[in-house]
């Protein structure tokens, strides 16, 4: 199984960043981070601080945690897949 890539997390956020209705922008007022740093972290240019990912994921309404390798797969299934369309 491939693991995700910061450029991969940045491709997920932007996925359910737009799934939710949300701009660069309103996404930079909810988070506290600037619009900048949002385009260069969604499009892979720039690896975030836990603390901000933690903000940014929060900001659309998620959350970050770990997930014991073996539970993936069943992470997966409940739709960890923005770009499946289940988000």
């Amino acid at each position: 199984m491939k693991h995700p890539t910061v450029i991969d997390i940045g491709h997920a956020l932007r996925a359910v960043r737009k799934a939710e209705g949300l701009s660069q922008r309103t996404l930079s007022e909810r988070s506290g981070l600037t619009q900048a740093q949002i385009s260069r972290f969604e499009n892979g240019k720039a690896d975030p601080r836990l603390s901000s990912l933690v903000e940014l994921a929060r900001g659309v309404g998620a959350e970050v945690m770990l997930v014991p390798a073996g539970a993936v797969p069943a992470a997966l299934e409940l739709g960890a897949q923005p770009e499946s369309g289940d988000a």
